[in-house]
């Protein structure tokens, strides 16, 4: 027999509806607003700007569809977006196979190094995309380029020239694949190795049980993964920068850059109307995704009576062994080794006469040091206040009743369908246009702010679990005994996410420090970050002394992971030895 509750709370009449809905408080009504001027106003000024005939901050310009048709009726606009459906849908194809592979590989197979994959990717993730964009142009270089020369030397042969499609998507798999590969981690340690057992004993072979059981069961998330990455693809601007333009290969992104950059006068209108094609294609991508996933959950869950089993895959497994090696070899030691023997050189391509000058060289230039401080700024500043943004806008989707309580939220989720060159052009529209805030063009403050808003997406995603398994009820229980509404806050709720908020911290900061595709519009000779720097170094010519630039910067991201690292193992360690002296106490207190 079963019993029926009926919830008091609910108002009669109206059945299914748990709580009233509330007006929103005057907190929520200013962060929507917040939220709208932040993520939603530059998106807006876009469309803005394609009807515009003079650039941002000129007040007499006038309405006009010219700069909008003219850049629609080019062919080179068009050649340029087909060119990044290429680029976009080689990369994902590529890179997803890939990492299904070594995700198939590590958690399921007794492949040797199968362990060193996880922290590799890790770390491959954390490192800004012009770090391999920047290290294969060098190793590529015709023909002094590291991989050139040691081609030549070994096998007489000249290896095919990096600034090409070969490059590009190559370069491209690299990044992608340990981003994908730690996305799909999960979903492969969640599916029931029941599955496979059952078609092994109804006599299919491992390969035919993976390819009809267990990859079906995983489609949902390996689709999931293949459009997020075909998103980001389509917005990709480092490389195709560095290694399609001086071939000649444009694609959106480096089409925006060039109307604005390569064009005088600039076309603005160009550069906005190819914006918001931009926006659109990638709206429209994320709309597919949400309609062919929804909300549902596509991983299966065992019980703890399911064991999973490495499995012996026989000479298979060197065959897993090579591609780990191969993989290791060109997203990180190659990349690196190239970096770390370039700022040495005296001459970039001469493999003699090394030298420290560089390193000196770069740090005696002006410009170097405000780089780096401000990179520093940034990565402390935009890095806690994205974090911060992404709290106060998960609490209010997750606390608040009001109707209003999910536009934030929306708003920022907006920001995923816009790239880091068109959020730039974006917001030169949005604040140029306004005359108060014309002087801040040309300042490390916007460039500060674009970052933020260019981060909280990924500080907000990186924070909501952590808020979602704080129970409600402990605040209310705060609150019933007497304690006001922000000390229940900050003494329940602050101090359960403090870890996830510091994690958060680190990761948006690390982003933001290293991206390029923000600055890259809106930062000027005083305020450059350092990937920046690097990047005009390199444009320059000065190939060595961009090497020695993001050595010490990868230098310092790494000495700030390890110093993270050493923190958390002494807390670890503090709090084991604070419960065995509580455990000492409380027997000796038995005893007694």
């Amino acid at each position: 027999m079963s019993t029926a509750t009926t919830d008091l709370r609910a108002p009669v009449g109206r059945p299914g509806v748990g709580r009233r809905q509330r007006r929103p408080s005057p907190g929520l009504i200013l962060l929507c607003l917040l939220s709208l001027g932040l993520f939603v106003w530059p998106v807006v000024m876009l469309a803005y700007g394609a009807f515009r005939t003079a650039p941002p901050g000129f007040g007499h310009a006038s309405w006009s569809a010219s700069g909008f048709t003219a850049t629609l009726s080019s062919g080179a606009v068009w050649h340029a977006f087909a060119n990044s459906l290429i680029l976009s849908g080689s990369t994902v194809l590529i890179s997803t196979a890939l990492a299904v592979y070594l995700a198939w590989t590590v958690t399921r197979t007794a492949t040797p190094l199968r362990r060193i994959v996880t922290p590799m990717a890790v770390l491959i993730f954390a490192i800004p995309p012009l770090f391999f964009a920047l290290s294969w142009a060098m190793l590529g270089e015709q023909p002094v380029g590291l991989v050139d020369k040691a081609l030549h030397a070994m096998f007489g042969v000249t290896p095919l020239n990096i600034q090409s499609w070969f490059g590009m998507i190559g370069v491209s798999v690299l990044g992608a694949t340990a981003a994908e590969y730690l996305l799909l981690l999960g979903p492969f340690l969640a599916l029931d190795p029941s599955f496979e057992e059952a078609s092994l004993v109804c006599g299919a072979s491992r390969l035919r049980s993976f390819f009809l059981v267990e990859l079906p069961a995983l489609a949902p998330s390996v689709l999931g993964v293949m459009i997020l990455g075909f998103v980001l693809g389509m917005g990709l601007l480092t490389t195709p920068l560095l290694l399609g333009e001086p071939a000649g290969i444009y694609v959106l992104p480096t089409e925006i850059y060039r109307l604005i950059e390569g064009e005088t006068p600039a076309d603005y209108a160009g550069a906005s109307t190819l914006s918001l094609l931009l926006v659109l294609v990638v709206l429209a991508l994320v709309a597919i995704q949400s309609k062919l996933l929804g909300q549902r959950k596509f991983v299966t869950v065992t019980g703890k009576s399911s064991r999973r089993e490495a499995i012996d895959i026989g000479r298979w497994k060197w065959l897993g062994t090579l591609v780990i090696v191969i993989f290791t070899l060109f997203a990180f030691v190659l990349p690196l080794g190239q970096f770390v023997l370039g700022s040495f050189e005296s001459y970039f391509g001469v493999y003699s006469h090394f030298t420290t000058g560089n390193y000196s060289t770069v740090f005696q230039q002006p410009g170097t040091s405000q780089a780096f401080t401000t990179t520093l700024v940034v990565a402390v500043v935009a890095g806690f206040v994205a974090t911060l943004l992404g709290v106060l806008i998960t609490l209010a989707a997750q606390r608040s009743r009001s109707r209003l309580r999910r536009l934030p939220d929306l708003c920022v989720w907006l920001l995923w369908a816009v790239p880091g060159i068109t959020l730039s052009l974006g917001i030169i529209w949005a604040y140029l246009s306004v005359p108060g805030l014309k002087s801040l063009y040309g300042t490390q403050w916007i460039v500060l702010l674009a970052l933020i808003v260019g981060t909280t997406p990924i500080a907000s995603r990186a924070v909501g679990g952590s808020i979602a398994q704080v129970a409600r009820e402990l605040e209310e229980a705060a609150r019933t005994s007497g304690a006001s509404a922000l000390r229940a806050t900050a003494g329940i709720l602050v101090r359960l996410i403090a870890p996830s908020f510091a994690v958060s911290w680190l990761l948006s900061g690390i982003v933001a420090s290293g991206n390029l595709d923000i600055p890259i519009l809106l930062a000027s000779s005083n305020n450059q970050t350092v990937p920046l720097l690097a990047y005009d170094l390199y444009d320059n010519g000065s190939l060595s002394q961009a090497a020695a630039t993001f050595c010490v910067f990868i230098g310092i991201i790494a000495a700030v992971l390890a110093a993270v690292a050493v923190a958390r193992l002494a807390f670890g360690l503090r709090r084991r030895a604070a419960r065995r002296r509580a455990t000492r106490q409380a027997a000796l207190t038995l005893v007694s």
